[in-house]
Formats: structure tokens, C-alpha cells, sequence
């Protein structure tokens, strides 16, 4: 069964996105990002692949990465990369 997660964007995506905040069904955070792309033509999944992505305050690099599960009520927050220059 589908989870409800509240999505918050930061950074630059939060500029390129209409909105910055989504409440998004999906099982993982694979699906998180693909139906996030969908929604938003400025996003594309690569791009946000390279982001950092919290799930309740813990990077998903500490978790299952993109097949990290999503629990009804998890609030995500991807954040753009750091551009350097």
C-alpha cells in the first residue's frame, strides 16, 4: 500500500519548482523523485538523484538510499547540491 510523505524542496529547487512543498504517495524514495519530476517539468531525476535527501532528519546515505522505504507521515527534504565556484 502507497504512503503519504510531506516533500520539501531547498535551495535552488525550491526556486525552479512552482511550489515547495508536496504531499507525495509513493513506497520509496526511487518513486519519491520520479512522481516529483512528473509534477515539476524544471526537475528531472538525475539531477535530484544528486541532491541531498533527508527522511526525518536522517541523510538517506545512513539509510537504503533511493530504495529507502517511505512511512506514511515521513517528512523528506531534498536539498540542492552545493554549486562551488
Amino acid at each position: 500500500m502507497m504512503q503519504m510523505a510531506k516533500v520539501r524542496l531547498f535551495g535552488i529547487y525550491s526556486l525552479k519548482a512552482t511550489q515547495d512543498e508536496y504531499d507525495i504517495e509513493a513506497d520509496d524514495i526511487e518513486e519519491v523523485l520520479l512522481k516529483l519530476s512528473k509534477m515539476e517539468p524544471n526537475l528531472n531525476t538525475g539531477e535530484l538523484k544528486k541532491s541531498l535527501i533527508f527522511v526525518n532528519g536522517k541523510s538517506i546515505t545512513e539509510l537504503d538510499m533511493f530504495r529507502t522505504k517511505v512511512n506514511s507521515g515521513d517528512n523528506i527534504s531534498i536539498l540542492s547540491p552545493i554549486a562551488g565556484g
